[in-house]
């Protein structure tokens, strides 16, 4: 699991950065609103921790931007305010909750979980992209109509690039959401099964959709 800190408290940050490393999480920080966009639109995701109060934008026009590009990303929200009007605010910008300060980071890991949790359950079954179909609950993958013969962990790996269509994924990232934190970070496991996955999805179609990033990773494009 992948969270994206965006608070200019350095100290702060730091604290939950090494609190949520130590439960497993991988952890980007960012001290500005420009810095945390910048990642948010670059990376996936599956829990955003925004500050309120940022040096050099307002974190209301931040959650309102993430709102219209990371539609399904939860976002936990950190704010000084805890009046009803600040709350209302938040969520109809679209926090998925808020943490007023200052907290325990016991209550904070308890509330990245549960916006986790509630996000798996709301996320669609039916994946789509370009000629691609993919019913993550019948574990079945069609490509122009035809079913592809995927393994369980091609699939899981199929799945992940397509709830981040377009974005690049480190070979880290995959390796956390299919095999989990705990696998072996020296493993060339994740080249394995894009390989394989390439040969059932790709291979026998003229337009190719897994890209491989040089030196980064891999994403799902048309271009």
């Amino acid at each position: 699991m992948r969270i994206l800190i965006i608070e200019d408290d350095t100290a702060l940050s730091k604290v939950i950065a090494i609190g949520l490393r130590g439960e497993r999480f991988v952890v980007d920080s960012a001290a500005t609103a420009a810095d945390g966009l910048r990642s948010a639109f670059s990376n996936a995701y599956d829990t955003i921790i925004l500050d309120l109060m940022l040096p050099d934008r307002n974190g209301d026009s931040v959650l309102k931007q993430l709102r219209q590009t990371n539609a399904n990303t939860p976002v936990l929200v950190l704010t000084a305010l805890s009046d009803l009007n600040t709350k209302i605010k938040l969520f109809n910008l679209g926090a998925d909750d808020f943490l007023t300060k200052p907290f325990e980071f016991q209550e904070l890991l308890a509330r990245v979980r549960a916006a986790i949790r509630k996000q798996r359950v709301v996320t669609e079954a039916i994946l789509k992209y370009a000629d691609l179909i993919l019913d993550t609950e019948k574990h079945v993958a069609l490509r122009s109509g035809q079913q592809l013969d995927l393994r369980e962990k091609e699939i899981k790996i199929l799945e992940y690039f397509l709830r981040h269509p377009e974005q690049v994924l480190t070979r880290e990232m995959i390796l956390n959401y299919v095999w989990g934190p705990s696998t072996e970070r020296y493993t060339n496991v994740v080249d394995v099964h894009i390989h394989y996955l390439r040969e059932k999805l790709d291979r026998p179609y003229k337009t190719k959709l897994v890209k491989t990033v040089s030196t980064v990773g891999y994403k799902i494009s048309k271009l």
